[in-house]
């Protein structure tokens, strides 16, 4: 078993280094849909993770009026007995606020603290119901004289919490897509090296070859072109993100984060996967109609 395997990673990779020249344009598109896929990918786990930094469920931000006495306002929230920490932010505080929740948001420091608005956040206390607590505490803070309008991280989730279900959804298709192509390319190359070399398998099959003879050196060819269209990828993907954390997305709050070391081994084994199914099936599909070849 051992010697088969030895054989079909040799034969394999002999295919593929053979077929170089004819696999290189099919590397580079395969390569190119993985690139897009992961900038998708990243781009859509970024937006995902930015927004878990800047909101929470169990917070409320109260804006006050430019003329109004903060004090005033401060006995009203008081009033209403809300359980939690209540902090009031300055013009001069709200700058620093901003800039603690997005740090890497450069051009807000160039900003004069004048144009931004005076708040009081409240954050409610964890061991309580969040969801009515929020809802209760925002429609009576609302009510407050100089207040002029009530944020709630709750309201900012279920928001953010339907772009992401659509996103997710988006991701989902892309990767079917993504998948679907893969295999379409991969096929379609077996099987121009199984038309280059139909002689020799003809006389494989008239001297008794098994078919997992045949089909395992081009079950390692393929493997062999899915790494390197990966490794072009993700190589891709490190120079995008690269460059748009250090160019594009330089004074912005929002951090391009590429996938970790599981992520990318998990999409390799799929992609392994995939291409495995991709030789098989080009493989097992043109046996099937040695018939006609060997008529040719």
């Amino acid at each position: 078993m051992l010697e088969q395997y030895k054989y079909a990673f040799i034969k394999g990779w002999a295919l593929f280094r053979n077929s170089l020249k004819y696999s290189i344009p099919s590397i580079l598109t395969l390569g190119t849909i993985l690139f897009l896929y992961f900038a998708v990918y990243t781009v859509n786990s970024s937006v995902a993770k930015a927004v878990g930094n800047v909101t929470d469920s169990r917070l409320i931000r109260v804006f006050i009026d430019d003329e109004v006495d903060a004090k005033e306002v401060k006995a009203g929230i008081n009033r209403l007995k809300i359980e939690g920490e209540t902090v009031y932010f300055d013009r001069e505080a709200a700058k620093e606020r901003v800039l603690e929740i997005a740090p890497n948001a450069e051009n807000l420091k160039e900003l004069p603290e004048e144009l931004f608005p005076r708040f009081f956040e409240i954050k409610t206390l964890s061991d309580s119901d969040t969801d009515t607590a929020v809802v209760s505490a925002s429609e009576k803070l609302s009510r407050i004289d100089g207040v002029t309008s009530v944020e709630s991280g709750r309201k900012q989730n279920e928001k953010m919490q339907k772009i992401k279900g659509i996103s997710g959804m988006f991701v989902f298709v892309l990767t079917l897509l993504t998948g679907l192509s893969c295999v379409f390319i991969l096929f379609n190359n077996i099987r121009l090296s199984l038309y280059k070399h139909h002689r020799a398998i003809m006389v494989y099959t008239l001297v008794g070859a098994t078919r997992q003879f045949i089909t395992l050196p081009y079950v390692v060819s393929s493997k062999f072109e899915a790494t390197f269209a990966f490794l072009f990828a993700w190589l891709l993907n490190k120079l995008f993100t690269g460059f748009a954390g250090a160019y594009i997305l330089k004074d912005s709050f929002f951090v391009l984060t590429p996938p970790g070391f599981w992520h990318n081994l998990f999409f390799y084994v799929i992609l392994m996967t995939l291409s495995a199914l991709a030789a098989i099936f080009s493989v097992v599909t043109f046996l099937m109609k040695q018939k006609s070849i060997n008529e040719i």
